[in-house]
């Protein structure tokens, strides 16, 4: 960092903490706490200190959205990360595993029918070709909590192309005999 990007992030450390305050819910959970929002949003300040220029107007409101957006993709990569880890890792006793699945609440048609779409996808995905089978790979990865720009970077492409794979995708799924049977 140059001189005049370590003045910026002084000046502006503020901003941090007014966006934790005006736009971010502080829950308390592991690596969701005040210390690790102030964290990352420090971070990004240096990131927004870096990448400004003059030209592009003020500092602050510029800082506060990339602050902003960097303590969002926080909060995903914490909750991607939560929903792959498995009970079956925290839980010592099987018996208590076994309890839960034989629960009267346990809704066994809701994972057979949920199979049933998670295969006819897969089978469209097998038919399609192009555009539309990048946009199925696409949405898998998008059920497991990945970004579009995560995706992008992942392919080597833009946003821009992510969104418009997905959107094809949808079009030539709701379409699709073999889907449409499953989910009626």
């Amino acid at each position: 960092m140059t001189e005049y990007q370590r003045e910026l992030v002084e000046q502006n450390l503020e901003l941090v903490t007014q966006v934790i305050r005006k736009r971010i819910k502080v829950n308390g959970t592991v690596l969701q706490s005040y210390d690790d929002f102030y964290s990352v949003g420090c971070e990004a300040l240096c990131h927004a200190a870096m990448r400004y220029r003059t030209e592009m107007g003020e500092f602050a409101p510029f800082a506060c959205v990339l602050i902003y957006h960097a303590m969002i993709d926080h909060c995903r990569k914490q909750n991607r990360l939560m929903a792959q880890s498995s009970d079956f890792q925290t839980e010592t006793d099987n018996e208590s595993i076994a309890l839960r699945h034989l629960s009267a609440d346990y809704d066994y048609d809701a994972a057979i029918d949920s199979g049933n779409v998670f295969r006819a996808v897969a089978e469209c995905k097998e038919r399609y070709s192009g555009v539309a089978k990048l946009g199925l790979e696409v949405l898998e990865l998008k059920s497991i909590g990945y970004t579009s720009r995560e995706i992008a970077q992942r392919y080597g492409t833009t946003v821009n192309n992510v969104n418009a794979w997905v959107s094809r995708a949808r079009s030539k799924l709701l379409q699709d005999p073999a889907l449409q049977g499953v989910l009626l």
